[in-house]
Protein backbone atom coordinates (compact mmCIF):
# COMPACT_ATOMS: atom_id res chain seq x y z
CA UNK A 1 0.00 0.00 0.00
CA UNK A 2 2.63 2.46 0.26
CA UNK A 3 2.69 3.02 -3.35
CA UNK A 4 -1.04 4.30 -2.71
CA UNK A 5 0.32 7.50 -0.68
CA UNK A 6 1.78 10.40 -2.03
CA UNK A 7 4.92 11.65 -1.26
CA UNK A 8 5.66 14.56 1.42
CA UNK A 9 6.21 16.78 -1.42
CA UNK A 10 3.15 16.00 -3.04
CA UNK A 11 1.36 16.62 0.10
CA UNK A 12 2.33 19.95 0.26
CA UNK A 13 1.80 20.65 -3.28
CA UNK A 14 -1.69 19.46 -2.52
CA UNK A 15 -2.27 21.82 0.26
CA UNK A 16 -1.61 24.77 -1.89
CA UNK A 17 -4.06 23.39 -4.77
CA UNK A 18 -6.11 23.02 -1.94
CA UNK A 19 -6.05 27.09 -1.19
CA UNK A 20 -5.63 27.99 -4.08
CA UNK A 21 -8.78 25.97 -5.68
CA UNK A 22 -11.25 27.04 -3.42
CA UNK A 23 -9.97 30.83 -3.42
CA UNK A 24 -10.70 30.80 -7.20
CA UNK A 25 -14.35 29.47 -6.73
CA UNK A 26 -15.99 30.27 -3.46
CA UNK A 27 -19.52 30.45 -5.05
CA UNK A 28 -18.99 26.95 -6.08
CA UNK A 29 -18.19 25.45 -2.49
CA UNK A 30 -21.16 27.81 -0.94
CA UNK A 31 -23.52 27.18 -3.86
CA UNK A 32 -22.81 22.92 -3.10
CA UNK A 33 -22.88 22.96 0.20
CA UNK A 34 -26.31 24.47 0.57
CA UNK A 35 -27.13 21.96 -1.95
CA UNK A 36 -25.56 19.62 0.45
CA UNK A 37 -27.95 20.89 3.11
CA UNK A 38 -31.04 20.83 1.30
CA UNK A 39 -30.91 17.28 0.10
CA UNK A 40 -29.80 16.18 3.51
CA UNK A 41 -32.65 18.23 5.18
CA UNK A 42 -35.27 17.13 2.83
CA UNK A 43 -34.01 13.51 2.05
CA UNK A 44 -32.37 12.22 4.94
CA UNK A 45 -35.28 11.62 7.27
CA UNK A 46 -33.27 11.74 10.50
CA UNK A 47 -32.94 15.59 10.09
CA UNK A 48 -37.02 15.68 8.86
CA UNK A 49 -38.90 18.52 10.65
CA UNK A 50 -42.44 17.99 8.85
CA UNK A 51 -44.97 16.00 9.79
CA UNK A 52 -45.78 12.36 7.82
CA UNK A 53 -46.47 12.04 4.84
CA UNK A 54 -50.17 12.72 4.11
CA UNK A 55 -50.39 9.08 2.46
CA UNK A 56 -49.07 7.53 5.11
CA UNK A 57 -52.26 5.21 5.33
CA UNK A 58 -52.14 4.45 2.14
CA UNK A 59 -48.64 3.26 1.39
CA UNK A 60 -45.76 2.38 4.08
CA UNK A 61 -42.67 4.02 2.02
CA UNK A 62 -41.04 6.76 3.08
CA UNK A 63 -42.23 10.31 2.50
CA UNK A 64 -39.60 10.77 0.43
CA UNK A 65 -40.03 8.78 -1.90
CA UNK A 66 -42.39 11.18 -4.42
CA UNK A 67 -39.26 13.04 -3.98
CA UNK A 68 -37.53 9.97 -4.96
CA UNK A 69 -39.28 9.17 -8.04
CA UNK A 70 -39.24 12.41 -9.39
CA UNK A 71 -35.62 12.60 -9.29
CA UNK A 72 -34.80 9.46 -11.05
CA UNK A 73 -37.34 10.38 -14.15
CA UNK A 74 -35.38 14.07 -14.11
CA UNK A 75 -31.92 12.03 -14.21
CA UNK A 76 -32.73 9.95 -16.60
CA UNK A 77 -34.67 12.36 -19.08
CA UNK A 78 -31.76 14.91 -19.28
CA UNK A 79 -28.62 12.49 -19.52
CA UNK A 80 -30.74 11.00 -22.02
CA UNK A 81 -31.35 13.80 -24.13
CA UNK A 82 -28.47 15.79 -23.14
CA UNK A 83 -27.66 17.90 -25.83
CA UNK A 84 -31.02 18.90 -25.49
CA UNK A 85 -30.29 19.51 -21.59
CA UNK A 86 -27.59 21.57 -22.79
CA UNK A 87 -29.52 23.99 -25.02
CA UNK A 88 -31.60 24.77 -22.11
CA UNK A 89 -29.64 25.42 -19.51
CA UNK A 90 -28.23 27.81 -21.19
CA UNK A 91 -30.99 29.86 -21.90
CA UNK A 92 -31.43 33.10 -19.74
CA UNK A 93 -34.52 32.33 -18.15
CA UNK A 94 -33.81 28.63 -16.74
CA UNK A 95 -31.71 29.99 -13.38
CA UNK A 96 -35.19 31.79 -12.58
CA UNK A 97 -37.56 28.94 -13.65
CA UNK A 98 -35.56 26.69 -11.49
CA UNK A 99 -34.95 28.95 -8.33
CA UNK A 100 -38.87 29.68 -8.71
CA UNK A 101 -39.74 25.82 -8.86
CA UNK A 102 -37.78 25.04 -5.63
CA UNK A 103 -39.17 28.16 -3.83
CA UNK A 104 -42.68 27.15 -4.46
CA UNK A 105 -41.94 23.43 -4.09
CA UNK A 106 -40.65 24.11 -0.72
CA UNK A 107 -43.29 26.11 0.30
CA UNK A 108 -45.99 23.51 -0.80
CA UNK A 109 -43.83 21.01 0.82
CA UNK A 110 -43.53 23.20 4.25
CA UNK A 111 -47.65 23.94 3.96
CA UNK A 112 -49.28 20.87 3.30
CA UNK A 113 -49.03 19.46 7.40
CA UNK A 114 -51.69 22.77 7.65
CA UNK A 115 -54.24 21.52 5.51
CA UNK A 116 -54.02 17.43 6.85
CA UNK A 117 -56.83 17.71 9.36
CA UNK A 118 -59.96 19.85 7.19
CA UNK A 119 -58.64 19.48 3.60
CA UNK A 120 -57.28 16.61 3.58
CA UNK A 121 -57.34 16.05 -0.54
CA UNK A 122 -55.58 19.78 -0.73
CA UNK A 123 -52.93 18.16 1.25
CA UNK A 124 -52.48 15.74 -0.87
CA UNK A 125 -52.05 17.61 -4.00
CA UNK A 126 -50.10 20.31 -2.13
CA UNK A 127 -47.66 17.30 -0.82
CA UNK A 128 -47.60 15.83 -4.37
CA UNK A 129 -47.03 18.76 -6.13
CA UNK A 130 -43.69 19.86 -3.83
CA UNK A 131 -42.40 16.91 -4.38
CA UNK A 132 -42.09 16.83 -7.88
CA UNK A 133 -41.36 20.54 -7.53
CA UNK A 134 -38.17 19.69 -5.68
CA UNK A 135 -37.63 16.27 -6.79
CA UNK A 136 -37.01 17.49 -10.84
CA UNK A 137 -35.38 21.44 -9.23
CA UNK A 138 -32.93 19.21 -7.10
CA UNK A 139 -31.81 16.86 -9.75
CA UNK A 140 -31.19 19.87 -12.37
CA UNK A 141 -29.21 21.68 -9.22
CA UNK A 142 -27.18 18.63 -9.00
CA UNK A 143 -26.76 18.07 -12.99
CA UNK A 144 -25.45 21.86 -12.86
CA UNK A 145 -22.84 21.47 -10.36
CA UNK A 146 -21.65 18.45 -11.71
CA UNK A 147 -21.15 20.42 -15.32
CA UNK A 148 -18.88 22.50 -12.98
CA UNK A 149 -16.61 19.33 -11.58
CA UNK A 150 -16.69 17.96 -14.92
CA UNK A 151 -14.67 21.25 -15.89
CA UNK A 152 -12.75 21.53 -13.15
CA UNK A 153 -11.54 17.50 -12.61
CA UNK A 154 -11.57 14.79 -9.81
CA UNK A 155 -9.21 16.40 -7.52
CA UNK A 156 -10.70 20.01 -7.57
CA UNK A 157 -13.81 17.89 -6.56
CA UNK A 158 -12.64 16.17 -3.24
CA UNK A 159 -11.25 20.19 -2.66
CA UNK A 160 -14.70 21.85 -3.28
CA UNK A 161 -16.58 18.75 -2.10
CA UNK A 162 -14.80 18.44 1.49
CA UNK A 163 -15.42 22.05 1.94
CA UNK A 164 -19.17 21.93 0.53
CA UNK A 165 -20.24 18.67 2.69
CA UNK A 166 -18.65 20.98 5.96
CA UNK A 167 -20.50 23.90 5.06
CA UNK A 168 -23.81 22.09 4.38
CA UNK A 169 -23.43 19.41 7.44
CA UNK A 170 -23.32 22.69 9.96
CA UNK A 171 -26.19 23.93 8.04
CA UNK A 172 -28.45 21.54 8.18
CA UNK A 173 -27.63 20.67 11.84
CA UNK A 174 -28.13 24.53 12.78
CA UNK A 175 -31.61 24.73 11.04
CA UNK A 176 -32.51 20.97 12.03
CA UNK A 177 -32.05 22.44 15.74
CA UNK A 178 -34.54 25.39 14.94
CA UNK A 179 -38.16 25.69 15.92
CA UNK A 180 -40.31 24.41 12.72
CA UNK A 181 -41.75 27.45 11.58
CA UNK A 182 -37.97 29.17 11.51
CA UNK A 183 -36.65 26.22 9.88
CA UNK A 184 -39.48 25.74 6.86
CA UNK A 185 -38.42 29.89 6.17
CA UNK A 186 -34.97 28.87 5.45
CA UNK A 187 -35.88 25.41 3.88
CA UNK A 188 -37.90 27.56 1.84
CA UNK A 189 -35.87 30.68 0.88
CA UNK A 190 -32.41 28.17 0.48
CA UNK A 191 -32.98 27.86 -3.22
CA UNK A 192 -32.34 31.37 -3.68
CA UNK A 193 -28.63 32.05 -2.21
CA UNK A 194 -28.09 28.53 -4.09
CA UNK A 195 -29.11 28.87 -7.44
CA UNK A 196 -27.40 32.28 -7.11
CA UNK A 197 -23.98 30.83 -6.39
CA UNK A 198 -24.09 28.44 -8.58
CA UNK A 199 -24.85 30.32 -12.04
CA UNK A 200 -22.51 32.72 -10.81
CA UNK A 201 -19.81 29.87 -10.39
CA UNK A 202 -20.86 28.77 -13.86
CA UNK A 203 -20.23 32.06 -15.42
CA UNK A 204 -16.84 32.50 -14.67
CA UNK A 205 -15.98 29.91 -17.26
CA UNK A 206 -16.29 30.41 -21.01
CA UNK A 207 -19.13 29.21 -22.39
CA UNK A 208 -17.51 26.46 -25.10
CA UNK A 209 -15.18 25.11 -22.17
CA UNK A 210 -18.55 24.58 -20.10
CA UNK A 211 -21.36 23.53 -22.52
CA UNK A 212 -18.86 21.64 -25.45
CA UNK A 213 -17.81 18.88 -23.20
CA UNK A 214 -18.13 15.63 -24.50
CA UNK A 215 -20.61 16.46 -27.33
CA UNK A 216 -18.49 14.82 -30.01
CA UNK A 217 -17.87 11.55 -27.65
CA UNK A 218 -19.70 8.55 -28.68
CA UNK A 219 -21.20 7.62 -25.42
CA UNK A 220 -21.25 3.98 -24.08
CA UNK A 221 -23.56 2.65 -21.76
CA UNK A 222 -20.98 3.14 -18.28
CA UNK A 223 -22.59 -0.62 -17.07
CA UNK A 224 -19.84 -1.15 -14.38
CA UNK A 225 -19.96 2.55 -13.13
CA UNK A 226 -23.78 2.40 -12.73
CA UNK A 227 -23.74 -0.99 -11.07
CA UNK A 228 -21.13 0.45 -8.80
CA UNK A 229 -23.67 3.35 -7.99
CA UNK A 230 -26.52 1.15 -7.49
CA UNK A 231 -25.16 -1.03 -4.99
CA UNK A 232 -24.20 2.26 -3.10
CA UNK A 233 -27.80 2.91 -3.29
CA UNK A 234 -29.11 -0.14 -2.06
CA UNK A 235 -26.94 0.26 0.74
CA UNK A 236 -28.21 4.14 1.39
CA UNK A 237 -31.55 3.06 1.37
CA UNK A 238 -31.51 0.34 3.86
CA UNK A 239 -29.28 2.84 5.87
CA UNK A 240 -31.70 5.48 6.26
CA UNK A 241 -34.74 2.75 6.69
CA UNK A 242 -32.37 0.72 9.44
CA UNK A 243 -30.86 3.33 11.05
CA UNK A 244 -34.73 6.24 11.37
CA UNK A 245 -36.09 3.03 13.21
CA UNK A 246 -34.15 2.70 15.53
CA UNK A 247 -32.38 4.68 18.69
CA UNK A 248 -28.51 5.58 16.33
CA UNK A 249 -30.68 8.21 14.01
CA UNK A 250 -30.26 11.50 15.50
CA UNK A 251 -29.04 14.84 13.92
CA UNK A 252 -25.82 15.12 16.19
CA UNK A 253 -24.83 11.21 15.21
CA UNK A 254 -25.52 11.44 11.62
CA UNK A 255 -23.65 14.98 11.75
CA UNK A 256 -20.79 13.32 13.46
CA UNK A 257 -20.12 10.65 10.83
CA UNK A 258 -20.39 13.34 7.96
CA UNK A 259 -17.76 15.04 9.69
CA UNK A 260 -15.48 12.17 10.20
CA UNK A 261 -15.84 11.81 6.30
CA UNK A 262 -15.14 15.22 5.48
CA UNK A 263 -11.56 14.50 7.22
CA UNK A 264 -11.35 11.09 5.62
CA UNK A 265 -11.99 13.42 2.13
CA UNK A 266 -10.02 15.89 3.23
CA UNK A 267 -7.11 13.35 4.44
CA UNK A 268 -7.63 11.05 0.98
CA UNK A 269 -7.49 14.28 -1.75
CA UNK A 270 -3.97 15.72 0.54
CA UNK A 271 -2.47 12.23 1.41
CA UNK A 272 -3.43 9.37 -0.90
CA UNK A 273 -3.21 8.90 -5.01
CA UNK A 274 -6.24 9.35 -6.53
CA UNK A 275 -6.91 5.62 -7.55
CA UNK A 276 -10.37 5.18 -7.53
CA UNK A 277 -10.49 1.46 -7.24
CA UNK A 278 -8.47 1.86 -3.59
CA UNK A 279 -10.88 4.54 -2.67
CA UNK A 280 -14.42 2.88 -3.61
CA UNK A 281 -13.74 -0.70 -3.62
CA UNK A 282 -11.24 -1.01 -0.64
CA UNK A 283 -12.34 2.35 1.32
CA UNK A 284 -15.80 3.13 0.92
CA UNK A 285 -17.52 0.29 0.59
CA UNK A 286 -15.61 -2.12 3.49
CA UNK A 287 -16.34 1.11 5.26
CA UNK A 288 -20.49 1.14 4.73
CA UNK A 289 -19.89 -2.73 4.97
CA UNK A 290 -18.49 -2.53 8.80
CA UNK A 291 -20.93 -0.06 9.80
CA UNK A 292 -24.19 -2.57 8.80
CA UNK A 293 -22.19 -5.39 10.25
CA UNK A 294 -21.67 -3.59 13.58
CA UNK A 295 -25.40 -2.16 13.26
CA UNK A 296 -26.86 -5.91 13.05
CA UNK A 297 -24.39 -7.80 14.71
CA UNK A 298 -23.98 -5.96 18.30
CA UNK A 299 -27.11 -4.73 19.98
CA UNK A 300 -25.37 -2.53 22.27
CA UNK A 301 -23.01 -0.31 19.41
CA UNK A 302 -26.09 1.22 17.37
CA UNK A 303 -24.81 4.97 18.05
CA UNK A 304 -20.86 3.58 16.26
CA UNK A 305 -22.74 1.59 13.85
CA UNK A 306 -24.56 4.45 12.66
CA UNK A 307 -21.83 6.74 12.77
CA UNK A 308 -19.45 4.54 10.82
CA UNK A 309 -22.55 4.03 8.16
CA UNK A 310 -22.98 7.53 7.81
CA UNK A 311 -19.20 8.30 7.48
CA UNK A 312 -18.88 5.40 4.75
CA UNK A 313 -21.57 6.27 2.66
CA UNK A 314 -20.89 10.53 2.81
CA UNK A 315 -17.29 9.43 1.73
CA UNK A 316 -18.63 6.99 -1.24
CA UNK A 317 -20.88 10.09 -2.48
CA UNK A 318 -17.69 12.20 -2.65
CA UNK A 319 -16.23 9.98 -4.21
CA UNK A 320 -18.97 9.16 -6.90
CA UNK A 321 -18.69 12.45 -8.04
CA UNK A 322 -15.02 12.75 -8.21
CA UNK A 323 -14.95 9.48 -10.42
CA UNK A 324 -17.64 11.62 -12.52
CA UNK A 325 -15.44 14.18 -13.12
CA UNK A 326 -12.71 12.28 -14.24
CA UNK A 327 -15.15 10.07 -16.65
CA UNK A 328 -16.25 13.77 -18.02
CA UNK A 329 -12.85 15.59 -18.38
CA UNK A 330 -10.29 12.76 -18.48
CA UNK A 331 -12.10 10.76 -20.76
CA UNK A 332 -14.04 13.08 -22.34
CA UNK A 333 -17.79 12.06 -21.57
CA UNK A 334 -20.56 14.38 -21.59
CA UNK A 335 -21.12 15.32 -17.86
CA UNK A 336 -25.14 15.71 -17.86
CA UNK A 337 -24.85 12.03 -19.75
CA UNK A 338 -22.20 10.45 -16.89
CA UNK A 339 -24.09 12.21 -14.07
CA UNK A 340 -27.67 11.85 -14.81
CA UNK A 341 -26.77 8.05 -15.40
CA UNK A 342 -24.73 7.01 -12.34
CA UNK A 343 -27.28 8.96 -9.97
CA UNK A 344 -30.47 7.83 -11.37
CA UNK A 345 -28.77 4.30 -10.31
CA UNK A 346 -27.69 5.41 -7.31
CA UNK A 347 -31.24 6.23 -6.60
CA UNK A 348 -33.20 3.37 -7.64
CA UNK A 349 -30.57 1.53 -5.23
CA UNK A 350 -31.61 3.47 -2.79
CA UNK A 351 -35.53 2.65 -3.56
CA UNK A 352 -34.59 -0.48 -3.95
CA UNK A 353 -33.00 -0.83 -0.41
CA UNK A 354 -35.87 0.99 1.17
CA UNK A 355 -38.53 -1.78 -0.56
CA UNK A 356 -36.50 -4.76 1.19
CA UNK A 357 -36.30 -3.05 4.57
CA UNK A 358 -40.60 -2.81 4.16
CA UNK A 359 -39.96 -6.69 2.77
CA UNK A 360 -38.35 -8.26 5.43
CA UNK A 361 -39.22 -7.81 9.24
CA UNK A 362 -35.72 -8.49 10.79
CA UNK A 363 -34.13 -5.21 10.52
CA UNK A 364 -30.54 -7.06 12.14
CA UNK A 365 -30.74 -9.70 9.11
CA UNK A 366 -31.31 -7.58 6.58
CA UNK A 367 -28.17 -5.58 7.90
CA UNK A 368 -26.03 -8.16 7.65
CA UNK A 369 -26.89 -9.30 4.65
CA UNK A 370 -26.23 -6.10 2.63
CA UNK A 371 -22.76 -5.67 4.71
CA UNK A 372 -22.12 -9.27 2.50
CA UNK A 373 -23.83 -7.78 -0.50
CA UNK A 374 -21.31 -4.90 -0.36
CA UNK A 375 -17.98 -6.51 0.17
CA UNK A 376 -18.34 -8.97 -2.45
CA UNK A 377 -19.23 -6.33 -4.95
CA UNK A 378 -15.91 -4.38 -4.35
CA UNK A 379 -14.37 -8.34 -4.54
CA UNK A 380 -15.67 -8.72 -8.03
CA UNK A 381 -15.88 -5.24 -9.26
CA UNK A 382 -12.20 -3.83 -8.32
CA UNK A 383 -10.18 -4.33 -11.36
CA UNK A 384 -6.90 -2.30 -12.27
CA UNK A 385 -8.73 -2.30 -15.76
CA UNK A 386 -11.55 0.33 -14.67
CA UNK A 387 -9.93 3.44 -15.23
CA UNK A 388 -8.46 2.46 -18.38
CA UNK A 389 -11.89 1.59 -19.86
CA UNK A 390 -14.43 4.09 -17.64
CA UNK A 391 -16.12 1.55 -15.31
CA UNK A 392 -17.92 0.63 -19.10
CA UNK A 393 -17.77 4.24 -20.66
CA UNK A 394 -14.81 3.69 -22.92
CA UNK A 395 -15.14 0.47 -25.50
CA UNK A 396 -12.34 -2.23 -24.99
CA UNK A 397 -10.21 -2.43 -27.42
CA UNK A 398 -7.98 -5.52 -28.74
CA UNK A 399 -4.59 -4.63 -27.23
CA UNK A 400 -1.91 -6.76 -26.95
CA UNK A 401 -0.30 -8.04 -23.64
CA UNK A 402 3.01 -6.16 -24.64
CA UNK A 403 1.24 -2.53 -24.42
CA UNK A 404 -0.20 -2.76 -21.18
CA UNK A 405 2.40 -0.87 -19.82
CA UNK A 406 2.26 1.71 -22.19
CA UNK A 407 -0.95 2.05 -21.92
CA UNK A 408 -0.96 2.42 -17.89
CA UNK A 409 1.68 5.22 -18.26
CA UNK A 410 -0.58 6.88 -21.02
CA UNK A 411 -3.68 6.23 -18.38
CA UNK A 412 -1.42 7.85 -15.55
CA UNK A 413 -0.74 11.04 -18.00
CA UNK A 414 -4.68 11.57 -18.65
CA UNK A 415 -5.24 11.33 -15.11
CA UNK A 416 -2.14 13.52 -13.54
CA UNK A 417 -3.01 16.15 -16.48
CA UNK A 418 -7.37 16.17 -15.14
CA UNK A 419 -5.94 16.11 -11.68
CA UNK A 420 -4.17 19.69 -12.24
CA UNK A 421 -6.07 21.29 -14.81
CA UNK A 422 -4.05 21.13 -17.68
CA UNK A 423 -5.41 22.37 -21.11
CA UNK A 424 -5.79 20.29 -23.78
CA UNK A 425 -1.99 21.39 -25.46
CA UNK A 426 -0.33 21.44 -22.09
CA UNK A 427 -1.32 17.51 -21.80
CA UNK A 428 0.16 16.82 -24.86
CA UNK A 429 2.94 18.64 -24.18
CA UNK A 430 3.36 16.87 -20.76
CA UNK A 431 2.86 13.07 -22.43
CA UNK A 432 5.74 13.83 -24.57
CA UNK A 433 7.80 15.06 -21.45
CA UNK A 434 6.73 11.44 -19.27
CA UNK A 435 8.40 9.70 -22.28
CA UNK A 436 11.38 11.63 -22.41
CA UNK A 437 11.28 13.78 -25.64
CA UNK A 438 13.12 16.59 -25.80
CA UNK A 439 12.17 20.19 -26.33
CA UNK A 440 13.36 20.47 -30.27
CA UNK A 441 11.46 16.89 -30.32
CA UNK A 442 8.19 18.01 -29.00
CA UNK A 443 8.07 20.62 -31.21
CA UNK A 444 8.52 18.67 -34.27
CA UNK A 445 5.80 16.39 -33.56
CA UNK A 446 3.52 19.26 -32.03
CA UNK A 447 4.69 21.68 -35.04
CA UNK A 448 5.16 24.10 -32.77
CA UNK A 449 7.67 26.73 -31.45
CA UNK A 450 10.65 25.55 -29.42
CA UNK A 451 9.93 29.01 -27.43
CA UNK A 452 6.18 27.70 -27.34
CA UNK A 453 7.04 24.66 -26.25
CA UNK A 454 9.10 26.08 -23.41
CA UNK A 455 6.28 28.12 -22.38
CA UNK A 456 3.90 25.35 -22.24
CA UNK A 457 6.68 23.62 -19.89
CA UNK A 458 6.82 26.14 -17.71
CA UNK A 459 2.94 26.41 -17.00
CA UNK A 460 3.51 22.45 -16.15
CA UNK A 461 6.19 22.92 -14.07
CA UNK A 462 4.13 25.45 -12.40
CA UNK A 463 0.66 23.67 -12.18
CA UNK A 464 2.47 20.53 -10.88
CA UNK A 465 5.14 22.28 -8.49
CA UNK A 466 8.11 20.88 -10.09
CA UNK A 467 11.74 21.91 -11.34
CA UNK A 468 12.81 19.55 -13.09
CA UNK A 469 11.66 17.15 -16.14
CA UNK A 470 12.50 14.01 -13.99
CA UNK A 471 10.08 14.68 -11.20
CA UNK A 472 7.67 14.64 -14.10
CA UNK A 473 8.47 11.54 -15.53
CA UNK A 474 8.59 10.00 -11.86
CA UNK A 475 5.26 11.35 -11.03
CA UNK A 476 3.90 9.49 -14.01
CA UNK A 477 5.59 5.90 -12.97
CA UNK A 478 4.36 6.21 -9.86
CA UNK A 479 1.07 6.79 -10.36
CA UNK A 480 1.21 3.84 -13.72
CA UNK A 481 2.68 1.86 -11.18
CA UNK A 482 -0.22 1.97 -8.82
CA UNK A 483 -2.72 1.82 -11.27
CA UNK A 484 -1.13 -1.59 -12.80
CA UNK A 485 -1.17 -2.57 -8.80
Amino acid sequence: MGSAFNRIEEQRRSVRQFRDSIAAHPFLCISFGLYWMQTVLLFQSPYLFLEPSPLAHVTPLPKGTVLLIASIVTYLIWSLGFRKANRVSEAPWYPFALCGGLVVGASLYASYPLLTTGHHNLAVIAYLTGSLLIGCGTANVCLETGRMFGYLGPLQVLFHGSAALFIGTVGALLVAGLRAPIAQIVLVLMPIPMVFCLWKCLGSVTHRALYGQGLQTQVNIPTKFLVTSLFQGLALGVMHSVLTGNSGSSALVVSLGYFAAVALLFFCAIAVKNNFDILIYRIGFPLMATGFFVVGMLETAMLPGALILDTGYCFQYLMTCSLCAYLAKGLQQPPIWIIGMGTAALLIGQFTGNLLDILIDDWRLLAICVAFVLLLAALFMTSSQNIRRGWGAVSPGASPESEDRERSLGTACQLLATEQGLTPRETEVFEFIVRGYSRKAISKELNLAEETIKTHTGRIYQKFLVHSKQELIDLAAQRAQTLAS
